[in-house]
């Protein structure tokens, strides 16, 4: 959670710190010096990632050289190495394996100390709301949750977010940068015009989950869009006429029909 408390509250001006936000003007010390987790590992002395090996190297050279051979030529080398190896490599997987445990254990505490702070500034906003201010965040956990099938508790932390940190990269505002940045690519590569770029970007942009709410629906995965002048197109595949928002199934024995291309069917899909 690498957020700044200094921005513009409301889009209106003003600063972290003063009215609702007070006593939210300190940023997170341990970010100063790294994550919470980089923190962590600097406190408990965090090794070199090739400690084990080297540790490895050096106990399996001295078992070599103090065990017994077993045996003559090549072969009995390569026993003589893999009995020295034995006791060494059991003891670089039981070290890797520790390490792997405290790796987790320090994620886990690094990700439950962030929580606790998340909430801890979030009590801190709710304890400095008026009645007012308190109503019309309430009107927008509601909406939240009718609109988009949160939760209670997941809507009231989006809007208190938001509230104390400005605009957060939600879903729906990621949807929309995607679909702006596609658009201008389309409209450069394809000379289409802004209306109608954006149309193709917001289905390109949902394809995804339009293939998820169709999974009857054949698509060509490769190309899933109609228009007048393209000649390709695979048979008994469906189509997008991203323009009128059509759906077509390729139909080579379909004469035309108004509103409908030749060779093509209409048929209905979810969006």
């Amino acid at each position: 959670m690498n957020r700044t408390l200094k921005r513009p509250m409301f889009r209106i001006g003003g600063s972290a710190g003063t009215g609702i936000t007070s006593g939210l003007d300190t940023p997170r010390k341990q970010y100063a010096d790294g994550s919470t987790k980089e923190r962590l590992l600097k406190a408990i002395g965090q090794q070199p990632s090739n400690r084990n090996m080297s540790q490895f190297l050096t106990q399996f050279g001295l078992n070599l050289l103090s065990q017994p051979a077993q045996g003559s030529g090549f072969g009995g080398l390569l026993s003589t190495a893999a009995t020295a190896a034995q006791e060494p490599t059991k003891s670089l997987y039981e070290d890797l394996d520790a390490e792997r445990d405290l790796q987790r254990q320090v994620a886990l505490a690094a990700e439950q100390s962030d929580i606790a702070q998340e909430q801890a500034t979030e009590l801190q906003l709710l304890k400095n709301l008026d009645k007012s201010t308190s109503d019309i965040i309430q009107k927008e956990i509601q909406a939240r949750m009718k609109a988009f099938g949160e939760t209670e508790q997941e809507a009231a932390q989006i809007v208190l977010n938001k509230r104390a940190y400005g605009v957060l990269n939600e879903p729906g505002e990621l949807r929309r940068k995607s679909i702006d940045e596609r658009s201008s690519i389309i409209q450069s590569n394809e000379r289409l015009s802004k209306p109608a770029a954006d149309q193709k970007a917001t289905y390109e942009v949902d394809f995804s989950k339009i293939q998820k709410d169709n999974e009857d629906v054949d698509f060509d995965i490769m190309n899933p869009f109609w228009t007048p002048s393209r000649k390709n197109y695979q048979e008994g595949s469906v189509y997008i006429d991203y323009v009128t928002g059509k759906a077509f199934r390729r139909d080579s024995n379909a004469p035309a029909t108004p509103g409908i291309p030749e060779k093509f069917v209409e048929i209905q899909i979810k969006y």
